[in-house]
C-alpha cells in the first residue's frame, strides 16, 4: 500500500480547507441543498464506500484478525448499499463526515514521527476533521444547525471562511519547510 507523504497530506488538507472556505464565503447554495440531495448522497457515499473498500483490500492480513478478505469486503459493500435504503436521511452529511475521518487518518499516518513538521497536520486533523467528522457522523442535524448559523450573516461567513483559507495557506506554507 503506497504511503502518503507529509507534503501530499498537507496539500490534501489545504484543498479540503480551500473548498470549504470558498463554499462558505460564497454562500454557496450547495451547503443548504446537499443535505438531502440524492446526487450528493450518491456521490459522497460512493466515494466513502470505495475509499474504505480500497483500504480493506490493502490492509495487512494481520489486521483482518484471520478473517478471509473477500467476504469482509463483500459484506461491507453490501451493508453500505443498504444504507441507501434504511438510512437515507442526511446520508450525504454522514458520508462527508466519513470522508473527513479518512482524510484525517491518512494525514495523521503521513505525519507519524515527524514532529515538529507534522504539528500543523495533527492540529488540523484532530481539531477540525476528527472533531467535526465524528460530531456530524453521529448527529447530522448538528451539521445543518451549524451550517445555517455560519451562513446566517455575512460577518460569520467571512470569519469562518477566512479561518479556513488561513489554515489552508498555513498547510501549503508548511510544505516549504519540510525536510
Amino acid at each position: 500500500m503506497g504511503a502518503v507523504t507529509l507534503a501530499q497530506a498537507y496539500y490534501a488538507l489545504a484543498a479540503f480547507l480551500l473548498l470549504a472556505g470558498w463554499l462558505i464565503v460564497a454562500d454557496a447554495e450547495v451547503l443548504r441543498s446537499f443535505r438531502r440531495s440524492k446526487g450528493a448522497t450518491i456521490l459522497l457515499t460512493a466515494i466513502a464506500i470505495v475509499w474504505f473498500g480500497w483500504w480493506l483490500m490493502n490492509i495487512p492480513e494481520a489486521d483482518l484478525a484471520g478473517l478471509p478478505r473477500m467476504p469482509v469486503v463483500v459484506g461491507f459493500l453490501g451493508f453500505s448499499a443498504l444504507t441507501f435504503i434504511y438510512m437515507p436521511d442526511f446520508l450525504s452529511v454522514r458520508a462527508l463526515a466519513v470522508i473527513m475521518l479518512f482524510l484525517a487518518r491518512h494525514a495523521l499516518d503521513a505525519g507519524y514521527r515527524q514532529l515538529p513538521h507534522s504539528l500543523l497536520d495533527a492540529s488540523v486533523s484532530y481539531g477540525v476533521l476528527i472533531l467535526f467528522g465524528f460530531w456530524w457522523a453521529c448527529s447530522p442535524p448538528v451539521f445543518c444547525r451549524q451550517c445555517d448559523w455560519v451562513l446566517a450573516t455575512d460577518g460569520r461567513r467571512k470569519v469562518v471562511g477566512g479561518l479556513s483559507f488561513l489554515l489552508a495557506a498555513a498547510c501549503v506554507a508548511q510544505t516549504f519547510r519540510l525536510p
